[in-house]
């Protein structure tokens, strides 16, 4: 190829990522609205099983390390939680009369087919996200997240639910970052994915247990708050797994709203953590 086509093509991947990221941007605003309409339609038998099948329940209560943990109990509920065949997006697509070209409806088809997965960030594009590897297909995908090419590096591997649009895919926000894994511990975690990932009515709640127990739930902070900056000016996420004095912490704060009163709550309603999840 000559230095003319290289040029070309450079150009051309350029607009190609201004475009996705357009899409994207577009299409965020429709996806936190549809979030909250599948949330508030969850019923508390839905969330009890949700609940019970990723070790939150005890008793009759909710008992969450952190606030971060309630995104994932809903993400689960949603998806992963079927009455009479269907989960929320199928109950939601059933009554649904939106145009079937709309930005919602769009959302609501790609939310229809979404998939769990492990990927792992193969490189980071700036301001727009990272190309990743999916570790259940082994296909290379594009994963638009602006705020994950702020704070990822190579080799950080995520548990987290994809929506895929053809060009690019998305988190459904409620990601569990892992760490960055060695061959021997990736090798450990592809094992554990191959159980059932072929099945048609794979559960990733084994997998997110897993991924609680752990400590994956309390790597999720805002880059402002707790990213390290690396001697080379670059940030790097925080270590894979918190220690036993963080976990008391955790655990000692878990129903003291007052601490996270100030940040957003997880669920993606837009509201303060302390007026929204932690007011129920």
């Amino acid at each position: 190829m000559g230095l003319f086509e290289l040029i070309a093509a450079a150009s051309g991947r350029t607009q190609d990522l201004k475009d996705a990221v357009a899409r994207y941007k577009r299409l965020s605003p429709h996806r936190l609205q549809l979030n909250n309409k599948l949330v508030s339609r969850l019923s508390r038998s839905t969330l009890d099983r949700g609940a019970k099948e990723l070790g939150i329940l005890r008793g009759d209560s909710f008992v969450f390390d952190n606030e971060d943990q309630m995104s994932v109990l809903m993400d689960y509920c949603v998806y992963d939680v079927y009455r009479e065949g269907r989960n929320a997006v199928d109950q939601y697509l059933c009554q649904s009369n939106d145009d079937l070209d709309s930005d919602e409806m769009v959302l609501l088809r790609a939310m229809q087919h979404a998939t769990y997965a492990l990927i792992a960030v193969r490189h980071v594009e700036s301001g727009v996200g990272c190309n990743v590897r999916n570790l259940f297909t082994q296909e290379s995908q594009l994963l638009i997240d602006i705020g994950l090419s702020k704070s990822a590096k190579p080799g950080l591997v995520i548990a987290t639910r994809l929506f895929d649009f053809g060009d690019f895919v998305t988190t459904s926000g409620a990601a569990l970052p892992i760490g960055v894994l060695d061959e021997d511990e990736l090798e450990a975690w592809q094992r554990e994915i191959n159980r059932g990932q072929h099945d048609d009515s794979f559960d990733p709640a084994p997998l997110i247990r897993k991924c609680l127990e752990i400590g994956s739930s309390e790597q999720i902070a805002y880059i402002e708050a707790t990213s390290v900056v690396d001697g080379d000016g670059g940030r790097r996420p925080p270590a894979r797994r918190a220690n036993s004095t963080d976990r008391q912490r955790a655990l000692a704060r878990r129903r003291d709203v007052s601490i996270a009163g100030k940040r957003r709550c997880s669920c993606g309603s837009g509201k303060m953590f302390k007026n929204c999840c932690a007011s129920g």
